[in-house]
């Protein structure tokens, strides 16, 4: 249904994922995937030592796994590395937007090769908006609740920027401010200002990267463009 409209509306700017872009998000997206074994592991063999009478055998296996799963990891990460390199012009950028305090290089591969390079996004509004990082108010009638994310799009793009959110609230200055703002008027809901940090994060990749710039912190935008 969704092509047959495609084709009656005659909606001749989508282009499909280039090889090269689809390698790249199938291997950050394992390597997304072996992250959260790594730490669910590691959450699971921590119970396991502060319980009585666990079995030495069975947290043997635990320590086991995890080593696999960062070893998996590490095979990942060094083969997106790997393949990035094969275009010079996108590793170039990718290098230029990791300048941005608290995002890494698999993180910015991730959220570039989730949105095919930015592709089909003419504004921050709609890039906010697709990865569900837009702010939605809970309203009926008279009933005026409280605000928050709508979470209607890419939950990847979520997950790739939550790490990377609570390191830049700490080390990127002008993210901190912003954290800081928000926590002083929600001061019992922190996760707040992580969402907004997640929010400014990917506005920030969004606008080195098409303007193919390195960061600066004194960087002003408006969030409608």
């Amino acid at each position: 249904m969704i092509a047959s409209f495609g084709i009656e509306r005659k909606v001749d700017n989508w282009r499909p994922m280039s090889p090269f872009y689809k390698e790249l998000r199938d291997l950050s997206r394992e390597f997304l995937s072996m992250k959260k074994q790594v730490q669910r592991a590691k959450n699971q063999l921590h119970a396991m030592n502060h319980s009585h009478g666990k079995s030495s055998t069975v947290i043997g296996l635990k320590k086991d796994q995890i080593e696999f799963y960062e070893l998996a990891a590490q095979q990942l990460k060094d083969e997106i590395r790997k393949v990035a390199k094969k275009d010079a012009a996108f590793y170039d950028k990718v290098k230029q937007v990791e300048t941005l305090l608290g995002v890494g290089f698999e993180t910015i591969i991730g959220i570039v090769c989730e949105t095919n390079g930015f592709e089909l996004f003419n504004s921050i509004r709609q890039l906010v908006s697709y990865a569900g990082l837009d702010i939605v108010f809970n309203q009926s009638g008279v009933f005026n609740g409280k605000t928050k994310i709508s979470k209607r799009g890419s939950s990847r793009i979520r997950q790739i920027l939550y790490m990377p959110a609570l390191s830049a609230v700490q080390h990127n200055k002008p993210i901190k401010n912003l954290y800081d703002r928000v926590i002083e008027k929600n001061p019992k809901v922190k996760n707040k200002g992580i969402v907004a940090g997640m929010r400014k994060l990917l506005i920030y990749v969004f606008v080195l990267w098409t303007k193919n710039e390195e960061y600066d912190s004194s960087y002003k935008w408006s969030a409608g463009k």
